[in-house]
């Protein structure tokens, strides 16, 4: 398992819900922006104390829009209540949309948004 995507609901093998996917959506969404993995400088037992412990996530990129900024410090709260359920989080892109395709630089993204990689 990737340490980028462990939260502490399941390094302390608490009971978890979907918000554990919501926590790993908000890192896959910084490595979409950021086109980097997360804790590179460390090994995955320091990626987990830090995230546990010490409350350590990815550094935002301050040209970053607010709304995905905001969007992934919720993901990633240390409180799983607090993080957003599916439906406001595709509501939040869905109002954000234009905003997004025009202010994140898409060569920025690893994915291809104007050419996508597959034919259909």
């Amino acid at each position: 398992m990737n340490s980028s995507v462990l939260c502490r609901e399941m390094i302390q093998h608490r009971p978890y819900t979907q918000k554990v996917d919501v926590y790993s959506f908000g890192i896959v969404l910084w490595e979409l922006i950021t086109g980097m993995l997360p804790f590179q400088n460390m090994t995955a037992v320091q990626a987990a104390f830090a995230v546990v412990n010490k409350g350590v996530r990815p550094i935002i990129p301050s040209d970053c829009p607010p709304l995905l900024n905001e969007l992934m410090t919720r993901c990633w709260d240390a409180n799983p209540e607090v993080r957003p359920p599916f439906t406001e989080i595709v509501r939040m892109l869905e109002n954000a949309e234009a905003e997004i395709v025009t202010t994140v630089r898409k060569a920025r993204f690893r994915c291809c948004i104007s050419h996508p990689m597959t034919i259909d």
